[in-house]
């Protein structure tokens, strides 16, 4: 199942559950110290992946309490928009600041309409 097609206590309950399984691994500490002489833990990236799920659990699931607004459950169509302004910005890299801004603006009205 992926964050995609999850309910916010569907996936809760599942990372909890994953939580529990591999809590063992998760608080292993490393051989060696560090430069400070503490010893870090060892899996500091899966570590951190699972503290940000759990401390952005509300902003995941927005989408479900808002269902008036009919935000989307991902990033994509942003996420496209903006590489589609980079791309055109890359063709025009002598503007200044300010007319980038103009540029931006323009580019975002025609693509709200």
């Amino acid at each position: 199942m992926t964050l995609k097609q999850s309910a916010k206590k569907d996936f809760y309950l599942r990372l909890h559950h994953w939580y529990l399984k591999h809590k063992a691994f998760l608080e292993e500490w490393s051989d060696k110290p560090n430069e400070k002489g503490y010893y870090p833990y060892k899996h500091r990236n899966v570590r951190s992946a699972y503290h940000s799920f759990k401390r952005y659990m509300d902003y995941l699931f927005t989408y479900e309490k808002h269902d008036d607004l009919n935000i989307e459950k991902t990033t994509n169509r942003l996420e496209n928009l903006f590489g589609q302004l980079k791309e055109k910005l890359s063709h025009h890299t002598g503007l200044m600041k300010r007319h980038k801004i103009m540029f931006i603006k323009d580019f975002l009205n025609k693509k709200s309409c």
